[in-house]
């Protein structure tokens, strides 16, 4: 019955799907006064101003806690801190993705080193409650596993995918038992892969929205032998469950050059505040690798997401 009724709601939302989405894109941010150097890999709003962020490379399992203030009116990023870090003092997972369950008051967490969805309290604890997977994402291969995760308390609905090779994405509902799955295609790659020293190509996050869609970012990055001259691609999409076509809502790039330092390889995403015209805020964190030779910076950027009636 619960699958039956979600296939409903999912041809309602395809019905209403002729609703477009506008993004306008803010400036990326750093904070290295109040950030401390990290592997930040995923973003969940808490409510307010703060915000739990995942870690893929910290010592123990756990979230820092980050208080972003934002302008109420274009949703620009003024201010950034990290105030918390919670753990359970275990091994860190390779943690990826995180999202909020209000209604539970938790979080859940993808590692990609189990390939497991496990929820916390917030104070960092075990609940001994996961995500029931499907097989598939039982025997993905390392790195190649478990990505991006989004909860929307709206439809109470938990969605995640693998990061890249045969990609799937796939709905829990609220007791986190598996709904129904897509295969997901990705973009042609511009860069060569053959010629990098680093390259990476697939979906680095997704955010669920109230409608029932989703937003995913693709990303391509590309770091070549000599290393000055490397970007990341990303083009942020709405799709809708079990739709052919997806919409390409906006796209940028970052890069390493030796006038630019803008290299940001975006893997957290996650729905923030309503702004004043009632548009919405996204908030991604990039992922710095420790801010990986005093060269790359924990960057954060808004995007603000409004409704275009047809």
């Amino acid at each position: 019955m619960r699958k039956i009724i979600y296939i409903l709601m999912l041809l309602l939302v395809t019905i209403k799907g002729f609703a477009q989405y506008r993004i306008t894109e803010n400036k990326q941010h750093a904070f290295p006064k109040s950030i401390p150097p990290g592997n930040y890999s995923g973003i969940a709003w808490l409510g307010n101003n703060r915000y739990a962020v995942a870690n893929d490379k910290g010592g123990t399992d756990g979230f820092h806690i980050f208080e972003i203030d934002i302008d109420s009116v274009s949703g620009e990023i003024c201010s950034a801190r990290a105030v918390d870090f919670r753990s359970n003092g275990l091994p860190n997972r390779d943690n990826e993705g995180i999202a909020y369950n209000a209604k539970r008051n938790t979080l859940l967490m993808s590692g990609e080193a189990d390939n497991r969805i496990l929820e916390y309290n917030m104070e960092g604890l075990h609940t001994f409650r996961e995500a029931e997977l499907p097989d598939f994402y039982k025997h993905l291969p390392e790195n190649l596993g478990l990505e991006a995760l989004s909860y929307n308390n709206h439809t109470h609905t938990l969605w995640t995918c693998n990061e890249s090779d045969t990609m799937m994405i796939q709905s829990f509902d609220s007791l986190y038992r598996p709904l129904t799955s897509y295969a997901y295609h990705l973009d042609s790659p511009v860069a060569h892969k053959t010629k990098a020293r680093y390259y990476a190509h697939g979906v680095g996050t997704l955010c669920a929205l109230d409608d029932g869609s989703l937003l995913l970012l693709e990303r391509e990055l590309y770091t070549p032998k000599s290393k000055l001259g490397a970007f990341v691609n990303c083009k942020l999409y709405r799709l809708v469950p079990g739709a052919e076509d997806k919409q390409l809502l906006t796209e940028w790039r970052t890069k390493l050059t030796l006038f630019s330092r803008s290299l940001a390889n975006y893997e957290g995403m996650c729905l923030g505040p309503v702004l004043a015209d009632g548009s919405r805020v996204i908030i991604l964190v990039a992922d710095s690798q420790n801010q990986y030779g005093g060269v790359l910076k924990d960057w954060l950027k808004s995007l603000k997401l409004e409704l275009v009636e047809p």
